[in-house]
């Protein structure tokens, strides 16, 4: 007689990320997400992601100049993607255009009116040390009717 293994939870197409204070360990980090809120705040400031570079050479970069010169003491925040899904660029891209999409960051320029996705169908919930109290995202559940939503 033989019996099948059932597992409590089945593996998620849904993105976790896991919010953590940087470090000198997670800014070396690729595929995966940062973010800017104020000091002693809970409101989030910028989005990013990096992709083939380290987040920390994407602090440091060029064209995050403009933000230093925001005058606001900030604290970063990384997280990666756990999914069973395979984390790819363009997954990591997706999760940071919902976000910045859903969450209107002040000094996030692009995709803010618009959302453009690949994975059209995504599902991403924060946790850790995200500033906010929503912690689903999703363009399927309560997408703004507001703001104008775009696919390819």
């Amino acid at each position: 007689m033989s019996r099948e293994l059932k597992t409590l939870r089945p593996p998620t197409e849904e993105v976790n990320l896991f919010w953590e204070v940087a470090n000198v360990l997670n800014l070396r980090s690729t595929l995966a997400l940062y973010l800017l809120t104020k000091r002693g705040g809970r409101k989030i400031m910028y989005i990013g992601k990096a992709g083939s570079q380290t987040i920390r050479s994407r602090l440091l970069c060029a064209s995050k100049e403009r933000l230093s010169k925001k005058r606001v003491e900030c604290r970063v925040l990384v997280a990666g993607l756990q999914t069973s899904r395979r984390v790819t660029k363009k997954l990591v891209d997706d999760v940071e255009r919902l976000l910045i999409f859903l969450v209107q960051p002040e000094w996030n320029r692009v995709g803010k009116r618009s959302c453009r996705l690949h994975h059209q169908e995504l599902i991403v919930n924060c946790d850790g040390k995200w500033p906010l109290r929503q912690s689903r995202y999703s363009c399927l559940d309560e997408f703004p009717l507001e703001l104008h939503y775009r696919s390819e």
